[in-house]
């Protein structure tokens, strides 16, 4: 125990952190920088209870530690006390206090000493609501990386577990890290003071048994003009379950859109702004006759379509975004032409905007225009099927009428009789020479359509549907 004089009082005075000696609770002695706190003369303090600075509710808790200081004198070992102080005017003020025995004029005292904290609590108070609107969960650690001080209000809502049950030490991110990922995770924490910065994305289990995922950044904060001291370790840790979902469904669906774009029989290409194929599968390589894909990827569009194709294409893509079922004309690398229908969009830079690379499907038309003319053909051999029919039925009848007409003339016996029937006949004769200028008509298209054959014409056939004309 400090046994103070004179020469302490004066030493009291100058320091500029406020300092009182107490007697069983009343003030013996206080500096300028106490009477400053209390916003009264110094020579007015003594005599008065120190408790008349001290908010009631703090009365007992500054009792009990003036209580438990020892009377060895020793410094330190209770630790300090932070409470609220108010002077004489009411207005409060944040105090953290530290207390020892000491002996004055012979009797035992208390020489406090008094801090004012307002200003830092008031910042402090001010960057934890900062903090604890952040989504992110911030953790931060001591300068072991062992203990955790503060975690934010984020941490109950990533964990499912309220922070102060993190501050405590009761759990540690560790803990809750799910069983796959433990290892890496401690690989992590471990060699993070080492590094200095680091990130690593692992899976969690919530409080509730759900698996997220998580972004957890470590940062070492090292002590300015410390000589490479480090003065505290914290943690960013953010939830990035909706962001892995959607790299999995990505995932998932790039795997179909591989198994559609390999397996699909209608050619299928990627090509960049320049022409350059990027990507091709076997169907294509197949159209443009390459030997392989390897060497369909060197290849470019310009060599398959000309100019004016690829621009109409292309400018119709930067009009509307993309291009459907669009007549061309390809050339294979051996020289054939084919009719083909093209299907296109492009990708492109969410930065600027430009296209980045066309994707392509190609129509091979050859078959549908094999099919389309093997079906005109078939309407048209139809036609002609039931003209030629039409034909033979007329002459059929003009063949039966004739017949009919010359044995009535056998049979007639007046001349009138004989005149008219001959009359008659002459007119089935007529058109029977008729029916067979429309035969010979009929045969020579036909023989113009076996020798230069072209598209038949569609005529409306009266009920709705049509019939081929022949040209």
């Amino acid at each position: 125990m400090q046994l103070l004089n004179t020469n302490h009082f004066r030493i009291l005075d100058a320091i500029s952190q406020g300092t009182v000696i107490l007697r069983e609770g009343t003030i013996s002695h206080a500096n300028l920088c106490f009477a400053g706190l209390c916003k009264t003369r110094q020579d007015s303090l003594p005599g008065l209870s120190f408790f008349d600075f001290v908010i009631p509710k703090h009365h007992r808790r500054v009792a009990r530690y003036l209580n438990s200081i020892p009377a060895d004198g020793s410094a330190c070992s209770v630790g300090k006390l932070e409470f609220t102080l108010r002077d004489i005017d009411g207005a409060e003020s944040f105090v953290i206090m530290q207390a020892q025995r000491v002996f004055l004029d012979g009797d035992p005292a208390l020489l406090c000493s008094l801090t004012d904290i307002t200003q830092r609590t008031r910042a402090e108070n001010k960057l934890k609501r900062i903090l604890d609107s952040i989504p992110e969960v911030i953790m931060a650690f001591d300068r072991e990386h062992s203990r955790i001080e503060s975690a934010n209000s984020a941490t109950e809502g990533l964990y499912g577990l309220p922070a102060e049950q993190f501050v405590q030490n009761i759990f540690h991110p560790i803990d809750l890290v799910f069983p796959d990922d433990t290892a890496r995770v401690h690989a992590f924490y471990a060699g993070l003071v080492d590094k200095e910065f680091d990130r690593i994305e692992y899976r969690i289990v919530h409080a509730n048994g759900d698996i997220r995922w998580v972004r957890d950044e470590g940062e070492v904060v090292f002590k300015e003009h410390g000589l490479g001291r480090v003065q505290q370790v914290y943690h960013f840790i953010k939830d990035i379950t909706d962001r892995k979902n959607d790299e999995e469904r990505l995932r998932i669906n790039e795997q179909k859109y591989r198994r559609i774009f390999e397996n699909s029989t209608d050619p299928i290409f990627v090509a960049s702004p320049k022409g350059d194929f990027t990507d091709i599968n076997q169907a294509a390589v197949s159209l443009f006759g390459y030997p392989s894909r390897e060497e369909a990827l060197t290849g470019n569009v310009s060599a398959h379509f000309d100019q004016g194709t690829r621009e109409t294409i292309m400018s119709q893509i930067d009009e509307s975004g993309s291009i459907t079922g669009h007549p061309a004309r390809l050339k294979t690398l051996g020289g054939e032409v084919v009719d083909v229908a093209v299907t296109a969009g492009c990708r492109r830079n969410r930065n600027s905007g430009r296209p980045e690379s066309y994707q392509v499907i190609i129509h091979d038309m050859r078959a549908v225009i094999a099919q389309t003319e093997l079906e005109t053909y078939r309407r048209t051999m139809g036609g002609l099927s039931d003209r030629l029919n039409n034909i033979a039925q007329v002459q059929l009848m003009q063949l039966g009428l004739m017949l009919d007409y010359i044995d009535a003339l056998k049979s007639a016996r007046d001349q009138a009789s004989r005149e008219r029937l001959l009359s008659r006949l002459m007119d089935q004769v007529r058109e029977a020479e008729q029916s067979f200028k429309d035969l010979r008509v009929l045969g020579e298209k036909i023989r113009r359509i076996y020798h230069a054959p072209e598209p038949p014409v569609p005529v409306p056939d009266g009920t709705g549907g049509f019939l081929f004309e022949l040209k």
